[in-house]
């Protein structure tokens, strides 16, 4: 069952993605419901009757597991949501699976039964394995599960096996083993994903407005990242990276002949124009320090990735380059669009001349018929 599972999130989450710790153990539902007055409180309590919690559980149906026989649990820590979902679904023909739900450190009952519940076993990062152990026991006795760890070895799911020393988490000397601590970091997860969706969101919707061919450049470079199997699917999305700064770039500081403060504007140097807009748009000498260094930063970036793919050396582009890349182009572009007034009409460039010429000619001859018409 364990292995199962463990299977389940190799293949439901890609590699770049890939770093969890793993709790397990037997959920303590009867004892909860013992404290609260029946099964029915303890599984709305868990469920979420009050919160919005993400599960694939009816409660009825967990109450009836409940009463009739113990329920295992493996809680695994910082999964995203679509991950979660393609897990699930990898696990639904194992007759063993009961169901997923979502969990919520704030929650009192969840920090009881899966919190502290049941105790982490195992970090996953990547392709490797790391089993916790309490080091300071060593030196009374080994009490590390070396059996575990051999059948780990003999499963083939991973790179590597090792052991990591959990020091004094989990254990009686541990201060920050208790609900409050746990409250704060699902108010700080919940806190955290409010800003920052709030910052993509309104990135993609001014890419929208700018000029929508942003918005497939920027998802052509997350799709590459998100499907890449080798470095050159990850040159791909670097490459789209490029040509989603070039056409910001377009849309924000269109070239110019002349230069502008001793520096050239054209085409080609669409770093320069960046600089240029912000230096348009910015009056702070701090701000305007601060936004050239992150857009010289985004630009290092491009350009080093660009000399190892025009060098055929793709297997030296690695996920984590990538990965900063794409995290320092959604920071700049979030910058440097919320510099002006959102809104506007986008650039009809996308659209080639001979469109436009076609598209003008079906009206004129459209209203010319109109006309002969109106005459008969």
């Amino acid at each position: 069952m364990r292995e199962s599972l463990v299977r389940a999130y190799m293949e439901a989450v890609p590699r770049h993605r890939r770093h969890a710790r793993f709790s397990a153990g037997t959920l303590p539902l009867r004892q909860l419901a013992a404290n609260l007055g029946s099964i029915e409180e303890a599984i709305n309590s868990v469920l979420g009757e009050h919160w919005t919690v993400w599960s694939t559980f009816l409660g009825p149906d967990l109450a009836e597991c409940v009463v009739s026989f113990d329920i295992a649990g493996v809680g695994v820590e910082s999964m995203s949501p679509s991950d979660v979902r393609a897990m699930h679904v990898r696990l639904l023909e194992a007759q063993w699976y009961l169901g997923a739900v979502q969990i919520r450190p704030e929650i009192p009952s969840h920090w009881e039964i899966f919190l502290k519940g049941i105790p982490s076993k195992f970090r996953i990062f990547q392709e490797n394995l790391y089993l916790f152990h309490v080091g300071y026991e060593l030196e009374v006795e080994d009490t590390r599960d070396h059996v575990d760890f051999r059948s780990w070895k003999e499963s083939g799911i991973f790179s590597s096996v090792c052991w990591e020393d959990l020091g004094v988490r989990e254990t009686i000397f541990d201060p920050y083993e208790n609900w409050e601590h746990f409250r704060r970091i699902g108010e700080a997860d919940e806190l955290l994903h409010g800003q920052f969706s709030s910052a993509l969101g309104e990135t993609l919707m001014r890419c929208s407005d700018l000029d929508p061919n942003l918005t497939q450049r920027l998802h052509a470079a997350i799709k590459a990242f998100e499907g890449h199997e080798t470095g050159e699917g990850l040159a791909h999305a670097a490459l789209s990276c490029r040509r989603f700064t070039e056409r910001l770039a377009d849309c924000l500081y269109p070239p110019r002949d002349e230069k502008v403060n001793a520096r050239k504007v054209g085409q080609a140097e669409y770093r320069n124009r960046l600089w240029a807009y912000i230096a348009d748009n910015v009056t702070s000498d701090t701000a305007r320090t601060l936004l050239i260094a992150n857009v010289e930063d985004l630009g290092n970036r491009i350009d080093r990735l660009d000399s190892l793919s025009n060098k055929g050396l793709h297997s030296n582009v690695s996920s984590a380059d990538v990965n900063r890349l794409l995290l320092s182009l959604i920071v700049v572009a979030h910058d440097l669009m919320s510099l002006r007034p959102p809104g506007g009409t986008f650039s009809y460039e996308p659209y080639t001349a001979s469109f436009l010429e076609f598209f003008t000619e079906r009206v004129w001859n459209k209203q010319e018929r109109r006309s002969k018409d109106d005459e008969e």
